[in-house]
C-alpha cells in the first residue's frame, strides 16, 4: 500500500467495528479500488484502561499500547487514530513513540463543535470514570474557551452500568436507558451539546441516533475528517 493509516483497536471490540463500519459508510467509493487503505491492530488483550486510571495497582495498559506502536512504526503509516478516548490518557507517551502523527479525537472534537454549534458555550460529557476523572475532555474543552458539564454519580453510574453491563458485556442496550441519559445531559443539566466521550457510547448512537445536532459522536468527527483528507497533509 503506498499510503494508508492505522486503527488502534480492540477497546473495545464491537466500537472498534463500528469506526470500520463508518469508516467505509463515509467514503464515497464506487468500486473496490475508491475504499481508504487501513490497518486495524484489534488488540483486545489491551488491559482496561478505566481500571488503571482508577487504581493504579491494576496492570497498566501502556506497556501493551507502546508495543502496538512499534510494530506499527514498522508500517510506516500516514496516521493511526485510536477507537477509545479513555486510551488518550496515554496520548503524551504514545505520541512520543510513534513516527506518525496520532489523531487526538477529543481535541478534534471539541475543535469541531466549536466550528459548527452556533453560540456553543457548555459542553456536557458523558465518559467512563476513568476518562471523567482524568479530565481527558474536560481539558480539551478549557483549551477552546468553553465549559464542561460532567454528570452527578448517579448519572455516572447509570453511564458506566450503559458501558459495562451492557454494551460492552452483552452487546445491546436498552434505547430507554440511553435516551434518559442523554435528556437529562441536554435537559437537567441545560447543556448546549453533549460528547459521547466512551466508543461504545458512540455503538448506541450509530443503532438508535439520538439529536445529530447536539449530541456529538467523537468517532464520526474523526471519521469524517479521515475521510475528507484533512490528516493526509
Amino acid at each position: 500500500m503506498e499510503e494508508m493509516f492505522t486503527i488502534l483497536g480492540g477497546m473495545g471490540t464491537a466500537a472498534t467495528e463500528t469506526f470500520v463500519h463508518l469508516i467505509d459508510e463515509l467514503t464515497p467509493a464506487k468500486k473496490d479500488q475508491d475504499y481508504l487503505n487501513y490497518v486495524v491492530f484489534n488488540h483486545a488483550e489491551i488491559p482496561d484502561r478505566t481500571a488503571y486510571i482508577l487504581d493504579n495497582s491494576q496492570e497498566n495498559p501502556l506497556p501493551v499500547m507502546l508495543k502496538d506502536i512499534r510494530q506499527m512504526n514498522l508500517l510506516a503509516p500516514k496516521f493511526m487514530v485510536m477507537t477509545c478516548n479513555t486510551a488518550h490518557y496515554f496520548y503524551d507517551e504514545l505520541q512520543a513513540a510513534a513516527d506518525f502523527d496520532i489523531i487526538h479525537m477529543p481535541r478534534e472534537t471539541v475543535k469541531h463543535m466549536q466550528q459548527t454549534i452556533p453560540g456553543l458555550k457548555k459542553i456536557g460529557v458523558l465518559s467512563t470514570t476513568g476518562t471523567r476523572q482524568a479530565g481527558i475532555y474536560q481539558k480539551a474543552i478549557a483549551a477552546f474557551g468553553l465549559e464542561s458539564v460532567v454528570p452527578d454519580q448517579t448519572l455516572q453510574d447509570a453511564t458506566m452500568s450503559l458501558i459495562y453491563d451492557d454494551i460492552k458485556a452483552t452487546g445491546t442496550f436498552s434505547h430507554d436507558k440511553y435516551q434518559k441519559i442523554v435528556d437529562t445531559m441536554l435537559n437537567d443539566y441545560d447543556c448546549d451539546a453533549v460528547i459521547l466521550g466512551c466508543t461504545e457510547l458512540s455503538v448506541a448512537q450509530s443503532e438508535f441516533p439520538l439529536y445529530p445536532d447536539k449530541v456529538i459522536d467523537p468517532m464520526t468527527v474523526v471519521g469524517q475528517n479521515i475521510v475528507d483528507g484533512l490528516y493526509n497533509k
